[in-house]
């Protein structure tokens, strides 16, 4: 049987897993740039109406956001999707009907990006990347 190289299996781990990220970056971007939120929300790649329900200091310095529906909107349970703890997120304003594709990138540029560290059904945790983060205000989708 061949010894396999430590260092070797490594690197090529690493650039797969780098690879695979790039891919699913890619196909997020193409999906958020080309359908509209609620479309992604049917689908359960988003969610729709959230507010911010807390904002901590986590390990690492991190901001921790936990997000829920809007009461305004009818609170209580978030609607079914598929976020998961560890998936890679954005909290950005929610773009209102009419808003043009343009406005949309720019209401997505000026969000946070982060991780979900719990998903629970009324409310899902974001640790976001950078320690100092402006939160975007009004009505968030995720």
């Amino acid at each position: 049987m061949k010894q396999t190289d430590i260092q070797s299996f490594a690197t090529s781990q690493l650039t797969l897993l780098d690879h695979e990220l790039q891919a699913e970056l890619a196909e997020t971007q193409l999906l958020t740039s080309t359908h509209a939120p609620t479309v992604l929300q049917r689908a359960g790649l988003a969610l729709l109406n959230l507010t911010p329900s807390s904002q901590r200091t986590g390990f690492g310095g991190k901001t921790l956001l936990e997000l829920g529906l809007d009461p305004a909107v009818g609170g209580g349970d978030l609607p079914e999707h598929g976020l998961r703890t560890g998936d890679i997120c954005a909290v950005a304003e929610q773009p209102k009907g009419a808003e043009r594709k343009k406005e949309r990138e720019s209401m997505e540029e000026r969000g946070c990006s982060g991780v979900v560290t719990r998903v629970q059904r009324e409310a899902v945790t974001v640790a976001l990347d950078k320690d100092e983060v402006e939160v975007p205000r009004g009505k968030l989708w995720l």
